[in-house]
């Protein structure tokens, strides 16, 4: 068997680039141990081509301790490498099971496995996995020092699958029937810049222009509506001459699904084109993150222009600040950062105002834009959704799909698919952290490594640190109360479970500071929610939350 396994290298590597002119999907089964990591590695930075899509799915086991936030150096090599890549967690009666099933609801032509010794040895392993795999992908076998041991085509005669796997995970939020059938939590990572033209944003393949659904009796009604409630239509025309035909030199933000350009429009007004990449589901997109823009009247909240809906561009405009906090974060002064987490916190408590609420899910420093005053505006509601109680569902027997930001993901969210109000909440105290810190929700230490602002903070303030969080560009210029409260914030913000922490308009209370002696109340106030949640009566910021009880300040 392992002299059969054996196969020449440099003809395996010229058999993986047959057909390269064609973006190959490739799945990557992921163990909850490092020896599939670094396999997944390997076959990333040897294997793997530009214009590939790569899924890393991980097939969850009974008290699984996977962690999907925790790729950058895979994201890394794909970024620098034009690949794109996901990292899908999803339930299966089996391991092999749960690859198959990927394999054929994304098409895939390739499945990679990892092997350190059984049971890809094993015989009747093998024939397993073979019998499950159609004949239009091909196994491979490697070891963790990027050794390929095995390449078989599938001999599985079976169709397209549309059975649900079962799954462990416990609730789902329901999203549109275009989302794909399948138990899979999705997170997706940054997409390599796509080209731009002198006329539109991406360059589109032939095939990609017949994606677009056919206009429908209700795609008029919204469009109608659109323009009832006062919203621009934009021609793809003026959008190109005010981006100066969508030139890189015009970029000021990417995300996984847009690009997003300054505009010059007329009169001389400068705005941002959120320009969508042209998919099956882009004018959904559209409409939808259009249709939740234009009802937001908030001085906190980004003003949307208006929208241009065509066969070759679909964006939104919107009114151009300053720059984000990301961008400006180290050079604010304490009064302006305060100025922001106040602004950033009532743009969140009007969205979760409203009945039903709006939850943003990707609330970031990058998307929070500020004026020349540091007036913060929250922007991109690209994920953004009209979170009905039904939504929420028990057992896991509905597709989702986890949207947002590594470093800003509440844990019941990423790992469940649990949304409600709290996911933003969990974000903004990222938000806060950062602002507290002068830190990035995620860091790049000198080791190239990726370490968690949150983990990070966790170990200070659970030695009692806490005076190390705060940001030394400060120089010792800041309010001391006004610090203890944002921490005191923070850490209500963070708490792991979600049903402990508190809503917008409670974490707002902490940082009304008109009165007289209204801080020291207001510090009481969030020293009392935290005595609510100890189990052991302990008090202060700064504790030791390293004891064993199971409800702890953990966050």
């Amino acid at each position: 068997m392992a002299a059969s396994c054996n196969i020449n290298g440099g003809l395996l590597k010229s058999l993986l680039r047959i057909r390269t002119v064609k973006k190959r999907t490739i799945i990557v089964g992921l163990k909850s141990g490092n020896c599939s990591r670094e396999v997944l590695r390997r076959f990333l930075a040897m294997e793997a081509m530009p214009g590939d899509s790569v899924f890393a799915v991980h097939v969850l086991e009974p008290s699984d301790t996977f962690d999907p936030n925790s790729f950058h150096t895979h994201e890394d090599i794909c970024k620098s490498k034009q690949v794109e890549f996901q990292v899908k967690v999803c339930g299966a009666d089996s391991y092999i099971s749960g690859l198959a099933h990927q394999v054929r609801i994304n098409f895939a032509t390739v499945l990679v496995v990892g092997c350190s010794s059984s049971p890809w040895s094993n015989n009747s392993t093998l024939t397993n996995c073979l019998k499950a795999l159609p004949p239009t992908c091909s196994l491979l076998v490697m070891n963790q020092g990027g050794k390929i041991l095995l390449q078989r085509q599938g001999t599985s005669q079976q169709g397209s699958t549309t059975k649900v796997l079962k799954s462990s995970l416990s609730s789902t939020p329901t999203y549109n029937s275009s989302e794909q059938s399948g138990t899979t939590h999705q997170i997706q990572k940054p997409r390599s810049m796509p080209s731009c033209s002198k006329s539109t944003p991406f360059q589109q393949k032939p095939e990609n222009l017949s994606l677009r659904k056919p206009m429908t009796r209700e795609l008029f009604q919204r469009l109608a509506t659109l323009e009832i409630q006062g919203s621009r239509r934009f021609k793809p025309e003026e959008l190109s001459c005010a981006t100066n035909g969508f030139s890189p030199e015009m970029v000021v933000g990417e995300g996984g699904n847009s690009m997003v350009y300054r505009a010059e429009l007329d009169r001389g007004c400068a705005a941002a084109v959120k320009v969508m990449k042209n998919t099956e589901n882009s004018a959904e997109d559209l409409f939808r993150e259009m249709e939740i823009l234009s009802c937001l009247k908030h001085e906190s909240v980004v003003q949307v222009i208006g929208y241009c809906y065509g066969k070759e561009v679909n964006a939104i405009v919107y009114n151009l600040l300053k720059g984000s906090l990301k961008e400006r974060l180290r050079s604010l002064q304490w009064s302006e950062r305060m100025r922001v987490a106040i602004g950033v916190g009532k743009a969140l408590k009007y969205l979760h105002s409203f009945s039903p609420p709006i939850i943003h899910r990707d609330v970031k420093s990058s998307n929070i834009l500020l004026s020349d005053d540091c007036q913060p505006q929250l922007s991109d509601f690209g994920a953004a959704i009209v979170h009905k109680q039904n939504q929420q569902v028990s057992g896991c027997k509905k597709p989702f799909r986890v949207v947002g930001t590594f470093g800003y993901l509440a844990p019941e969210y990423m790992m469940y698919g649990k949304v409600d109000e709290k996911v933003d909440v969990y974000s903004y105290g990222v938000v806060l952290l950062e602002l507290i810190t002068g830190k990035e929700a995620i860091q790049t230490t000198q080791a190239s490594n990726h370490e968690s602002l949150v983990l990070w903070a966790r170990s200070l303030l659970n030695c009692g640190l806490c005076e190390r969080l705060i940001d030394p560009h400060l120089n010792e210029d800041y309010d001391k109360d006004e610090m203890q409260t944002m921490m005191t914030a923070a850490r209500l913000c963070l708490l792991h479970s979600s049903s402990r922490r508190p809503d917008m308009k409670t974490i707002l209370q902490l940082f009304e500071f008109e009165e007289p002696h209204h801080c020291l109340k207001m510090q009481r106030k969030g020293q009392e929610l935290l005595n609510e949640i100890s189990p052991k009566g302990k008090t202060g910021l700064c504790r030791d939350d390293s004891s064993d009880s199971n409800e702890t300040f953990e966050f």
